[in-house]
């Protein structure tokens, strides 16, 4: 499996929403980024208080208010991205989007979410993490944070560079740097953690479509992370 296949099989798990409500809500338009289709079903007025279904497939996963979608959609930027940090009925919300393919990520966003998962590698202190990086000069800017990860815990700290003449002689001790040849490592994003045995696996896999938007999936399901960490794997 390759890094697109990741991105691939990610984008087939289409989810739908469809809202129940006297009007339709504003939200809906957020959803826009998302693999997600969202409908409309009109309420009586003076009828339950609005609420969304949400369904994957086509079988029903849960329903949750209106109020819990909203809180969910307009978090806190810095911890839009970090799960454990949500309240339940947000958190709730978040496994279900959480295999969610987005059309367009920005640089800002990715690297949030690269940093919660580097978080949760940290937090675990054991197991495999596998990060690459589409330059030379985007390694530099985040080789403190390696380099930590590596020598502060029992991790096994593993990171992908596009080769270069500088790369030939980079030793980054006890990182393990792959120079690696293939044209994945500089179209794609990712960061992967193997949850070192818990249930703590994570990953993030995007492609770079334009200067700042990329396509891609972050993911906690322990199904998609084996296939991103197979498909890192194969890169080196």
């Amino acid at each position: 499996m390759t890094l697109a296949d990741v991105v691939d099989a990610a984008s087939r798990r289409r989810k739908s929403l469809v809202h129940f409500a006297p009007e339709p809500g504003a939200f809906a338009a957020q959803f826009d980024a998302r693999n997600v289709d969202v409908d409309f079903r009109r309420l009586p007025e003076g009828g339950p208080d609005p609420f969304v279904a949400v369904y994957e497939a086509g079988e029903f996963v849960a329903a949750v208010t209106v109020a819990d979608l909203r809180a969910f959609l307009e978090p806190p930027s810095a911890r839009a991205f970090d799960r454990d940090a949500l309240p339940p009925a947000h958190r709730a919300l978040f496994d279900l989007f959480d295999d969610t393919v987005f059309a367009s990520l920005t640089r800002r966003q990715l690297l949030a979410t690269a940093r919660e998962i580097e978080d949760r590698a940290w937090r675990t202190g054991r197991g495999e993490l596998h990060a690459g990086f589409q330059s030379l000069a985007a390694f530099e800017a985040q080789r403190p944070v390696y380099r930590r990860l590596a020598a502060g815990t029992r991790l096994d700290v593993h990171v992908y560079v596009v080769p270069s003449a500088d790369t030939d002689a980079l030793d980054e001790s006890p990182v393990t740097v792959h120079a690696s040849p293939s044209s994945a490592v500089g179209r794609y994003w990712f960061v992967v953690f193997d949850g070192g045995g818990t249930d703590q696996q994570s990953a993030l896999v995007a492609e770079q479509r334009g200067e700042n938007d990329y396509y891609g999936a972050w993911t906690y399901e322990p199904e998609f992370v084996d296939a991103a960490l197979a498909a890192v794997r194969g890169l080196a």
